[in-house]
């Protein structure tokens, strides 16, 4: 038998699989069979989790957009430069988010 667990190819064989004694599989080996033949595989996920994870990553995205947004306008308010490192930490994001939503958005643009 073989099995894929984790990315990990496991066999075993048919001789290990039955006790020399009642000719019977022990136990414990028939309980880690049933547990690498159901989680061994890959189970797709629902359509309700892949719908549920779209929202979430919508959501998310939606807030951070607000976050760099609101960084940009307090530092057009202050008079400052608006550089992805500035609208990063003032939205308190990644260097590299800030630089996305800039470039989406093309807000760099908007402050000459």
């Amino acid at each position: 038998m073989e099995f894929e667990v984790f990315g990990y190819k496991i066999s075993i064989e048919k001789k290990a699989l039955k006790d020399k004694d009642t000719g019977e599989m022990p136990n414990d080996l028939r309980w880690a069979l049933e547990i690498l033949e159901k989680y061994g595989k890959k189970i797709p996920a629902s359509p309700k989790k892949i719908e549920s994870a779209k929202r979430a990553s919508k959501i998310k995205a939606n807030r951070t957009k607000e976050k760099v947004i609101n960084a940009v306008n307090l530092l057009r308010l202050q008079g400052e430069e608006i550089t992805p490192y500035k609208v990063a930490k003032t939205a308190q994001i990644s260097y590299n988010t800030a630089k996305k939503y800039l470039q989406k958005q093309n807000i760099s643009k908007l402050s000459d």
